[in-house]
């Protein structure tokens, strides 16, 4: 495979990936970015469960207390007092007196007593379910314990310096606040557990410093990434193809620096047929062929763009094309003849031509790897420079490999921050195994230098309207006479005969 198309040696597709502290931290941070939204909203659900649970099932506890200062004539303190209540409380006689004060079958809740240390002050507390209540049982301590500790401490005597009469249940609300602060931080917690966890499952790569170690193929560009807008009704172009001339200048400027690099390789070493692939879907490979091919055309190259994903066929997407078109399945299945199936692009300088994919085709893929599908690209590379072929991902199924086998070389795409490196590898190593020359790879979408993309519609305001390249008609045949196209289509059915 020469020089390039080969993969790090020592690196096996299994073998585990180093941790990086940097890129994990960016991986977390960017998580943030695109799941903040999860972690809101986990944090509002959580908070608003607490709430509701708390709200539901709280029950009011009331609190009547009162600060009494501790009089004795045998000296007893207010520490002795405090000591001994619990005794009085738990032997029964003085829960039996304040019951029958208060005309109820117990103590109808809980009764504190807490002492000053080095005062003769004394707090006195009754909690219960009912304010009236509360306060009544606060009011029949202070009156009878007195009377029933007299047996033990002697005279002693209360004298009542504050109050807080019937009370009010000033703890509902700390309550409920609290429990739905408890549940906000709960969500957060959760939310940033998963950001974390997803950060850490996205080794990505997110440059080309990378792929240069990783990887042993040439460095053929980076494309940058462009915020895409959505088109206005009436426009006839997507935002990111070349035929676009709203597309951003540094984007138009990457794609020559490829197609400089490309076009160097393949006439080094003449090569004509240039397969375009990635490791999985949404790398941008399909906009890079059709751009790649714009480009090579407005050269002055004559050059055909073959649909070769049959799974997914998306370069009538990428260059606007509303028409019908048939598919590379009907062809290779004898449904429709070449001719029919292709259309041209008139380009100033050079000749595109294009075989679109059929949305609505279901055709084996079997095909892909069948003599007519050689003899196609043969056919097709004799009377072009270049034909480029769009194919599905080469680390999810097997057709760019396949198709590989009749191709002269391959150029592969890699998306910033959304392909693994173990993807990666596995792709070009499914690649290099068919024997192509992989000239190198291109990064796609790249914000790895000021983190910034170029928006779609720069210098938006010095174009009033688009201006056409003109309509798309059938294969010209590059302005060869009706005679020479009729004999060249016998020469082809003729070929591809099975």
């Amino acid at each position: 495979m020469g020089e390039y198309g080969r993969v790090s040696e020592g690196r096996a597709g299994d073998a585990p990936e180093k941790i990086d502290i940097t890129g994990l931290l960016q991986n977390f941070y960017q998580a943030v970015l695109k799941l903040w939204w999860l972690v809101i909203a986990l944090t509002v659900i959580f908070a608003l469960q607490a709430y509701f649970s708390v709200s539901t099932s709280y029950v009011p506890s009331y609190v009547a207390s009162a600060t009494v200062a501790v009089s004795s004539g045998t000296g007893a303190s207010a520490e002795d007092v405090q000591e001994l209540f619990p005794y009085m409380m738990s032997n029964g006689v003085l829960a039996k007196v304040i019951a029958e004060d208060l005309g109820t079958g117990g103590v109808p809740g809980s009764v504190n007593l807490v002492a000053e240390s080095g005062t003769e002050f004394l707090t006195i507390t009754a909690s219960c379910g009912d304010p009236h209540q509360a306060y009544d049982l606060l009011q029949s301590v202070m009156e009878n314990y007195p009377q029933v500790a007299k047996y033990v401490l002697g005279e002693i005597k209360f004298i009542v310096l504050d109050e807080t009469g019937i009370p009010e249940d000033t703890g509902r609300e700390s309550t409920i606040r609290g429990s739905y602060k408890r549940g906000a931080l709960k969500g957060a917690f959760l939310g940033f557990v998963i950001v974390f966890l997803y950060a850490l499952s996205r080794n990505t790569v997110k440059s080309k410093k990378t792929l240069k170690k990783e990887l042993n193929l040439m460095d053929c560009g980076s494309v940058p990434y462009v915020r895409e807008k959505k088109r206005k009704k009436g426009t006839t172009h997507n935002s990111l193809s070349l035929l676009n001339e709203r597309v951003s200048p540094s984007y138009v400027e990457s794609i020559r620096k490829v197609r400089t690099k490309v076009l160097k390789q393949m006439e080094e070493n003449d090569w004509k047929t240039l397969l375009v692939t990635s490791s999985i879907p949404g790398e941008g490979k399909t906009t890079l062929a059709a751009n790649l091919a714009v480009s090579l055309a407005k050269q002055g190259k004559k050059v055909v763009l073959v649909d070769c994903d049959l799974r997914n066929p998306s370069i009538a997407g990428v260059m606007s094309e509303q028409g019908h078109h048939p598919g590379l399945g009907e062809v290779l299945e004898k449904k429709v003849q070449l001719k029919d199936a292709l259309s041209s692009v008139e380009l100033l300088g050079g000749e595109l031509t294009v075989l679109y994919g059929n949305e609505k085709e279901n055709a084996n893929v079997r095909v892909l790897g069948s003599k007519r599908m050689e003899s196609l690209i043969q056919y097709l590379r004799r009377h072009a420079d270049i034909v480029i072929l769009d194919t599905a991902p080469s680390g999810l199924l097997a057709d760019a490999p396949v198709l590989a086998k009749y191709a002269d070389a391959a150029l592969y795409v890699v998306r910033y921050d959304h392909t693994k490196l173990r993807q990666i590898r596995e792709g070009v190593q499914a690649l290099a195994m068919s024997g192509i020359h992989i000239i190198g790879y291109v990064f796609n979408g790249d914000r790895s230098g000021n983190g910034r993309g170029y928006g779609y519609g720069y210098g938006y305001d010095r174009y009033s309207k688009y201006k056409s390249y003109g309509a798309y008609g059938r294969y010209s045949a590059y302005g060869r006479s009706e005679n020479e196209r009729e004999k060249e289509t016998d020469v082809y059915g003729r070929i591809i005969k099975d």
